[in-house]
């Protein structure tokens, strides 16, 4: 009796259940129904993506890799002192973006459009060597320049403008200058080989130093005008060199005529000089152009007259000139991809004791890949 009132008494009290839960359940159901179908309706609705442009993808697949070799030489100067020579490999990578912290110096600084600047990455590696005027003395002249060697290797960014009017370029050149250089295996050696004169004085070089200098350059170009069937452009530049090798300030300039002056911003050389900075970029199959240019520098230091920098009484010039002045000629020819040029430099005496202006030529190749 018991069992049979409560199951009238569960049943009577489940009925509202009954009654109410199927109503919800074919609610939740249509709710359901609904939100697929107002989901489905918004994916039809979506309207396409668009492509963004990508707006550096197209002028850095076309800029290319460049490799050059310079030498530098008093032979074709007719002398042999001073500045006597130089040889340097580099490379310069195709055009990159600008990496983050040009970018994030873009957001803090307006003024630094990098999205306007194809941006290359170098490395070099460079020997020099400096001797005085008598290389046959055993004991040199103390009031002539030292011998010295200088091996060193650079690391280098250089930013083009897009539209080929501007060019930036920071050098980091680190090396030894001393006797671990070798300039005076290198000079001995090559004097044998032509039949030179021997160098005798190699013993009274500079000491072994650590070399480092930062080389900081603007170059602004005149847009180009036309002359016939030639092209005429003239560019301004200037540069600051900071460290114990060379502290100086330069400025100076460059004229040019010739076929397709974009492709670079002048020959490639060794500094301190006035030339490019090694990006070749050829438009045509054939190039070329004459060419002619002037720098003025001051000079606060130049550790080849001025001696090792924390020795006093080691050896080195008196009465070294502030101003020093480049004035330089010559002729660049392009091939397709390669470029091949010569350059005849004049530099002004550099201390009192120097006998006449240095006068040596460079020689470059370069092959863009």
């Amino acid at each position: 009796m018991i069992l049979m009132r409560f199951q009238t008494s569960f049943a009577v009290a489940m009925v509202p259940f009954a009654l109410v839960l199927p109503a919800q359940a074919q609610s939740v159901s249509e709710s359901l129904t609904v939100e697929r179908e107002a989901d489905e309706s918004a994916q039809v609705e979506l309207p396409e993506a668009k492509q963004v442009p990508t707006t550096n993808v197209e002028p850095i697949s076309r800029t290319p890799a460049v490799i050059s070799l310079i030498t530098e030489n008093d032979l074709f100067g007719g002398t042999d002192r001073n500045y006597t020579n130089g040889l340097r490999a580099e490379r310069y990578s195709g055009a990159k973006r600008a990496p983050g912290i040009l970018r994030s110096a873009s957001i803090i600084f307006p003024f630094i459009d990098v999205d306007q600047y194809e941006i290359r990455q170098g490395y070099g590696l460079a020997h020099a060597i400096y001797t005085p005027e008598d290389i046959e003395a055993e004991i040199p002249d103390p009031t002539d320049q030292p011998y010295a060697g200088w091996l060193y290797v650079s690391s280098s960014v250089v930013a083009v403008a897009k539209n080929r009017l501007d060019r930036h370029a920071l050098q980091l050149n680190v090396g030894v200058i001393g006797p671990s250089a070798g300039a005076d295996f290198v000079q001995t050696n090559w004097h044998e080989m032509i039949d030179g004169k021997e160098p005798r004085g190699w013993a009274y070089q500079l000491d072994d130093e650590l070399g480092v200098e930062l080389i900081g350059e603007r170059v602004r170009r005149i847009k180009k005008t036309n002359l016939g069937p030639f092209e005429i452009d003239s560019a301004l530049h200037g540069s600051l060199t900071l460290g114990n090798v060379n502290t100086h300030g330069a400025a100076g300039g460059m004229a040019r005529i010739g076929f397709d002056l974009d492709a670079d911003f002048g020959p490639p050389r060794i500094r301190p000089s006035i030339g490019g900075a090694g990006t070749y970029n050829p438009n045509d199959d054939f190039g070329g152009y004459l060419f002619f240019g002037a720098e003025g520098r001051y000079v606060v230091r130049n550790i080849f007259l001025d001696g090792n920098t924390f020795d006093d009484d080691g050896p080195h010039v008196t009465g070294r000139h502030r101003w020093v002045g480049d004035v330089q000629g010559g002729i660049a020819v392009n091939l397709g991809a390669v470029q091949a040029a010569f350059t005849y430099v004049h530099r002004t005496e550099q201390y009192k004791a120097q006998d006449g202006a240095s006068r040596f030529g460079a020689l470059s190749v370069s092959l863009a890949y």
